[in-house]
């Protein structure tokens, strides 16, 4: 017997880095989603044939050890996510993975238990992870995160948002580090960059709610001169908000670490097929669903 299952990747629309310091942060999950199949087997858990650590074989062995099956699992993991851009490529592979390992061992989507068990996954690759990441791709939707009080889903009237990778990796502890040593460097500054974000996030509820997506676009812009001047933005990036300016966005600015990886950006109706000819010459552009579904049972994709 086999079983599927599939958890979305996210965005942060507002307020990477700052989460880090128990401000809010305004996430959303996406239209692209990470596939795991499982598999009854007389071994240990191996995904596709290998067996080192990683997020997705971690997530799926707790939910062996919390259920004692002390029996193999064969995994196999399918992705349409970016790694390494700030989509939240591996929280979405390790919920996925625990999501089929609680279907094929207990018969149902545990999501508490996915939720630890992808957490723990995800603390393979981010020593200090938030929770923000594992948390949308378990319950989907969006909403506002902070570190304290965890996640609180809200409505968003914005359909979807532009995706644009710059295709320069980049590691996240590295640019959390950096924002350490700016706050520790400047330290009254600081706290007046985490006022202002905290207010663009609270701007940004209301523009989301009305879906005013000239102010959302405006917010956006506010947002990232907040983490131009904390150090992780790019040239690849600022390069990226340049050129989705000129073709007529609203806003845009980076998502998830910076240092590279993705940028987002909004614009009206009319301008988004522009947007995505003058981007996509140079850059992949992904047009994607807002509020996506969460983890569920899934079928795992044909592959050629």
């Amino acid at each position: 017997m086999k079983a599927c299952a599939s958890a979305p990747g996210k965005v942060i629309l507002f307020g990477e880095h700052f989460v880090v310091y128990d401000k809010p942060a305004i996430v959303s999950a996406i239209g692209l989603r990470a596939y795991a199949e499982v598999e009854r087997s007389d071994r240990g858990i191996i995904l596709d044939g290998w067996t080192g650590e990683n997020p997705a074989i971690r997530a799926s062995a707790y939910i062996a050890e919390e259920l004692e099956y002390s029996g193999g699992i064969n995994l196999r993991i399918w992705s349409s996510i970016p790694q390494s851009v700030g989509l939240g490529s591996s929280a979405s592979v390790s919920v996925a993975s625990a999501a089929a390992t609680s279907l094929l061992l207990k018969g149902e989507l545990d999501l508490e238990l996915i939720m630890r068990a992808a957490h723990i996954g995800e603390s393979l690759v981010h020593y200090r992870p938030s929770g923000i990441d594992t948390t949308i791709a378990t319950y989907g939707g969006g909403g506002i995160y902070t570190r304290s009080k965890g996640f609180r889903s809200m409505d968003f009237n914005l359909d979807e948002i532009l995706i644009i990778n710059t295709g320069k990796a980049r590691r996240t502890g590295d640019l959390v580090k950096k924002v350490k040593e700016f706050k520790d460097a400047h330290g009254e500054e600081f706290e007046k960059i985490l006022e202002d974000a905290e207010q663009i996030i609270w701007e940004a509820v209301d523009a989301l709610r009305a879906r005013d997506v000239e102010s959302i676009g405006k917010l956006m812009l506010r947002n990232q001169e907040l983490l131009r001047r904390v150090g992780v933005s790019s040239k690849e990036i600022e390069d990226v908000i340049e050129l989705c300016m000129k073709s007529g966005a609203f806003g845009a600015k980076l998502t998830g670490a910076g240092g590279g990886g993705c940028v987002i950006a909004v614009a009206e109706e009319g301008k988004i097929n522009l947007l995505m000819e003058n981007l996509g010459k140079s850059f992949e552009v992904m047009r994607c669903e807002l509020m996506a579904k969460g983890v569920r049972e899934d079928s795992f994709p044909d592959l050629p």
